[in-house]
Parts: C-alpha cells; structure tokens; sequence
C-alpha cells in the first residue's frame, strides 16, 4: 500500500522560509516518516502514536485472542532522505549471526487476515497429512473439536500436539492410539481421532472443507490514519529543530529562499 502525503500542504507557514529549510527539508521528511510508522527517539512520544502502534492496539480488537507475538508482528523500515520511503509489512523467518533462521513467519496468519483468501497451512497440519498414510492431501486445514485442549488463544498446545503425532498408529486397530484418516462406516468425515476403547473413537481435529476467509484486519486504514494524522506534525517539529541546530553552529544558511 502507498500513502500519498502533500508535503507543501504540511510545511509551516508563520516563518520566513530561507535556504536552510530547503536544504534540510529531505532529511525533516525522512524523519517525519519514520517517526510517523514506528517512533524516533527525537520525538518523544511518536512511538506511541506510531502506526506499528495502531496496529498492535487493533488487532486486539480485529484479531480472535492474537498472541503477544502477533500483535506486535509489524516491522518498518527507516527512511532515508534519498529515497523517502518507508515499508511496514509483517515479520518475517531471520538468519542469525551463524546463519541459522530464527523467530516466525508473522506474514502466513497476518497476512490471510488482512486481505483474506486461504488461510496459511500450519506446521501440524503437514504432519498430520503425513502420518494419514495418503489418505489425507497436504495443504488440508483442520479445526480443533470441543475435545481438544486448547491454550488461552485458542490454539492447540504444542505439547498436546507432539503427544498426538508421536502416538499416531498405522491403522485402525494396530499401532498407537491416535488414527489420522476417515473412519470406517458411520460415514464420519476425515480427520484426527483418538482411541477411547478397542472400537470407539473421538474426533479431535476434523478436515476443514473450506478455504477461504474473509479479511478481518484493517491494516491498511490503521496506518493510513495513523500517517496521515501524526505527519505534518512531526514534520514541522523536525524541520525547526534541525534548522536550529545549523543555526547554533553557525553553518545556516538563512538568505531567502524559494520553495
């Protein structure tokens, strides 16, 4: 997404504008931007009013129970006075310093949510395909029933789920107590069941037929509000100190200029 900003429109009005306002006006603009999407230190406060900010608030509110980590799934980039721009998309996987990847893909829940289309396919979900012994396509999606335990986000709990893929048996009535696939007769649907006794089973996961979701989280609008309303002040306030300080040092140019 693109925001359009009118600088001219922001700029102060009650000052004599000279050529030091012109020469330090790029770099006042980068400020202002990165100020406006995620806070710089020589404004203070502008991290509260940031756009990162905005979307950490909202999507507590567009969001079913978003963890810590997804509410706080946004990065941006700083501008620089060259090309003044700013990109803020969600986290994604990093290479540490031994080139190992670290952290999680923010973008494939975050994503789904803002411009809706399928949801992204998770890590359990691939190895509970595999364990269906191709009975089960990869890339299907799978809902927790009411006999799955749940954490307060309402995700499964990762120790349940390793519990349920490493006790996973090769078919009805051998192996493990967890059989991945569609039962026989009683015309019950494909999914993850457990055994309760030698014959009877509980749906713990069912194979969700549907693929799309609708979005649900306005990014977009939040950053645009949170820009377009922060900017120009933030401008100006920059524009002046960074004037000032040539102006200390005795480096400013103050002649008139022409913007």
């Amino acid at each position: 997404m693109a925001i359009q900003l009118d600088i001219k429109s922001e700029l102060p009005t009650a000052i004599k504008w000279t050529n030091e306002h012109t020469k330090q006006l790029p770099f006042s603009i980068a400020q202002a931007m990165t100020a406006s999407a995620k806070g710089i230190t020589s404004i203070p406060g502008s991290k509260q009013k940031s756009a990162l900010n905005g979307l950490a608030q909202s999507s507590k509110r567009f969001l079913d129970r978003p963890r810590p980590q997804t509410s706080t799934g946004f990065f941006a980039t700083t501008a620089n006075k060259r090309t003044l721009q700013v990109l803020i998309e969600p986290k994604s996987r990093f290479k540490g310093r031994d080139g190992t990847e670290r952290g999680w893909n923010r973008n494939r829940y975050l994503s789904g949510n803002i411009f809706g289309g399928q949801r992204a396919v998770k890590a359990y979900e691939v190895e509970f395909a595999k364990k269906s012994n191709g009975t089960i396509q990869p890339g299907t999606r799978f809902v927790p029933t009411r006999f799955m335990k749940l954490d307060k986000f309402g995700n499964p709990k990762r120790a349940e789920i390793n519990r349920l893929i490493n006790n996973v048996g090769t078919g009805m009535r051998t192996g493990n107590n967890i059989f991945i696939g569609q039962p026989i007769g009683g015309g019950r649907p494909f999914g993850v069941y457990k055994r309760e006794r030698q014959y009877q089973l509980r749906a713990l996961f069912i194979v969700d037929p549907s693929q799309n979701y609708a979005a649900r989280f306005p990014a977009q609008r939040v950053i645009e509000q949170r820009v377009t309303k922060t900017f120009g002040a933030f401008l100006r306030l920059r524009l002046a100190a960074n004037v000032a300080a040539n102006v200390r040092e005795g480096r400013a140019d103050m002649r008139t200029g022409l913007f």
